[in-house]
């Protein structure tokens, strides 16, 4: 036997030592999840993960900045890469814009102009890494960050388009400063605007040279529920060729960008009595406007505003799908998806996923919708009386999840009145 043990000094020292070994014991998991939350930092382009193969992203100690390897992430958004060793330069040159950057240098040229840069690009184990947002932005692409999955989603130019309706077309002779400059603060690509003998022409050209001057894009809107009557099929006439003479007088940057129908006979009481028959006039109304469209101006683009729920239809006398069916006289369809959350099997993806996957089969373009008026069908219809950054939210949810599909080329937020209410609402 050790005696040792009886030794009071003795044991007060092991007992010591065993209390400061169990301190560490305990102490050593309050340390170890720091080290474990320590993830990857991953990025999604178009809801694509990005595999890195030379070079792996990081970010910036000292700017926060997504630091990324400058050819593997341009030539997924679609641009050529050049490398001047001389010069120490790399340049991007996509149809959205032409970036040069400079190793060491906190200033891009972009179009040839100059653009302050939070970080510069730099050579690392002989690579070029460039600030993500800052290029993916000078092509056109969208950037979030997605803080609890270490994760940046960019979306390309072509999928990160924005809209909205303005019903009121007094609005751009009253407003006309502040829409454009909320259209700015939205990164919006689009505004569907109503057009009609007022405000006058010079108000119009006026307002759409301005937005073409933001890069928006504004598409004459229309539309009645009882415009599939055919003696009301005038009024349809007489509007298109109202646009084609306004395109003809007004400048290059004055011009509309295409006819948008917004038509919902389903609204009509006729749609509970004989539902057949109004999908029948629904059809001839779509085949007189596809007509008139193309005698009066070609070069516009023509959109429909369609329910998610139409897909459900289908053509009289067969079990073909009247979306299908209208996404074969579109250019574009926006699918009314008004929910207020985008997963679940009530959600906006879950809705819109069927008319998604039957654009991209027929080559066609859908835009996702989403609405912030109040509505009597039921409050998840809506984003009317909730949180505009819960909105955005959901937005981008959806945005990841469908802009895998050819088809999907963005969002639309019905409409610019109630979406003003809505952000004023939560400042």
């Amino acid at each position: 036997m050790n005696i040792a043990w009886f030794n009071p000094v003795v044991l007060m020292r092991k007992t010591i030592v065993c209390l400061i070994l169990i301190q560490i014991l305990i102490s050593v998991p309050l340390f170890l999840p720091a080290y474990s939350l320590i993830t990857e930092l991953g990025v999604e382009v178009n809801g694509e993960k990005m595999a890195f193969t030379d070079a792996q992203p990081y970010i910036d100690e000292q700017t926060g900045s997504t630091m990324v390897p400058a050819r593997e992430i341009a030539e997924k958004l679609g641009a050529e890469v050049e490398w001047n060793r001389s010069l120490e330069q790399v340049s991007f040159r996509s149809q959205h814009a032409t970036s040069l950057l400079t190793i060491g240098q906190k200033v891009a040229s972009v179009d040839g102009k100059q653009v302050e840069l939070d970080t510069p690009a730099v050579l690392k184990n002989d690579r070029t890494m460039v600030p993500l947002r800052a290029v993916s932005e000078s092509l056109g692409a969208d950037v979030d960050w997605v803080g609890e999955r270490n994760l940046v989603l960019i979306t390309s130019a072509d999928k990160a388009q924005r809209s909205t309706w303005i019903w009121d077309s007094k609005l751009i002779e009253t407003d006309g400063d502040r829409i454009l400059e909320f259209a700015a603060d939205q990164k919006l690509t689009s505004i569907y605007l109503r057009y009609e003998a007022y405000p006058s022409q010079v108000v119009y050209r006026d307002f759409i040279r301005r937005a073409s001057g933001q890069g928006i894009k504004v598409e004459a809107l229309a539309g009645k529920s009882d415009w599939i009557y055919e003696q009301n099929h005038i009024y349809i006439q007489q509007w298109i060729a109202a646009v084609s003479q306004y395109n003809t007088s007004a400048g290059a940057l004055e011009h509309f960008q295409g006819f948008h129908f917004d038509i919902e006979p389903y609204t009509l009481d006729m749609w509970k009595i004989n539902q057949t028959w109004v999908l029948e006039r629904w059809m001839d109304t779509i085949r007189f406007i596809e007509s008139e469209v193309k005698s009066s101006d070609r070069s516009m683009t023509m959109a429909f505003d369609i329910p998610f729920w139409i897909n459900s239809c289908t053509v009289p006398g067969s079990s073909y799908s009247f979306s299908a069916w209208l996404l074969e006289k579109a250019d574009r369809v926006v699918i009314m998806a008004y929910r207020n959350t985008a997963f679940g099997s009530n959600g906006i993806i879950a809705r819109a996923k069927s008319i998604i996957l039957e654009a991209a089969t027929l080559k066609k373009q859908a835009v996702i919708a989403v609405d912030t008026m109040p509505s009597t069908e039921a409050d998840y219809t809506t984003f009317y009386k909730s949180n505009s950054s819960l909105m955005e939210s959901e937005l981008k949810q959806v945005k990841e999840s469908l802009s895998l599909y050819p088809s999907y080329t963005g969002v639309a937020v019905h409409d610019y009145v109630r979406w003003i209410e809505l952000l004023n609402a939560n400042r």
